[in-house]
């Protein structure tokens, strides 16, 4: 459910392994680039107080259900994500066979929170923050089989976060370390979880390579030919590490794209 950059992509790979595959997306535009990706689309929306679309149909049958929408408060600053998720998940009471694989983020944690892992109470920033911690919360208490995913910052293809920075001035925090993942290590992590079945887990994506964050985006921004950042001089009390302590002994996973450079480095 949400089947855009990331979900994209993961279909791809589960459907190269054989699996059937949905998708949903939110406009009818995109249903035609699904189907020529060999998934089966559906049009659904949700909003804060209800879902349209043929939902039931979508979820006829289905083993596991990845919800991979995002929170959408850039855009639409009265989205309000935790009341998206309750919504599904009450519905997803008449599905209990379903299992549920949540993709999260490491913005449940507060940016001061320091090294923090699987175990670690978060304590969010602010609003965006909060409705993902009750979301999660939302998705413990369903009565479906699930496992949270928080992921970091993604980067992978065209996309990374220095082109956000570009030629930008008096950027806080020079010396906070990143916390951020590949997509292919994305990928890779999320299919070990659906393939091997580990239900019942709260887990961390991402990289174990920490850099500080204007080290990285200036090396980065050199990479893609960009306007170079400049970061401020004042210290920060911004010191977010997440760690991921579970992954390789609970699947032998390790991140192949650990530096998280740019596609082709």
């Amino acid at each position: 459910m949400g089947c855009g950059w990331l979900g994209k992509v993961l279909a791809q790979s589960l459907i190269a392994k054989g699996h059937h595959v949905r998708g949903s997306v939110t406009t009818e535009a995109h249903l035609e680039v699904l189907r020529n990706m060999g998934i089966e689309p559906f049009l659904i929306k949700l909003d804060n107080e209800a879902i349209t679309g043929n939902l039931n149909d979508f979820l006829e049958g289905v083993d596991t259900l990845v919800i991979a929408f995002p929170p959408g408060r850039r855009k639409n600053p009265d989205a309000n994500y935790a009341s998206r998720i309750k919504i599904l998940v009450d519905i997803l009471a008449k599905h209990p066979s379903c299992k549920l694989l949540l993709l999260s983020s490491i913005g449940v944690f507060g940016a001061t929170q320091g090294v923090v892992y699987e175990k670690s109470t978060p304590t969010p920033d602010g609003l965006s923050g909060q409705q993902l911690l009750e979301a999660e919360e939302f998705i413990q208490a369903a009565e479906n089989h699930a496992t949270i995913v928080r992921l970091g910052g993604l980067v992978g293809g065209n996309r990374h976060p220095a082109k956000q920075l570009a030629g930008r001035t008096n950027i806080p925090a020079p010396q906070a370390p990143t916390n951020l993942v590949h997509q292919q290590d994305v990928v890779r992590f999320l299919m070990a979880i659906i393939e091997e079945g580990h239900w019942g887990k709260t887990l961390h994506c991402v990289s174990p390579v920490h850099h500080q964050r204007a080290d990285f985006y200036t090396e980065a921004s050199k990479h893609l030919s960009l306007q170079l950042p400049s970061f401020a001089k004042t210290a920060s009390k911004r010191n977010k590490k997440v760690m991921d302590s579970l992954s390789a002994a609970l699947f032998d996973f390790s991140y192949r794209l650990a530096d998280c450079g740019v596609e082709g480095s």
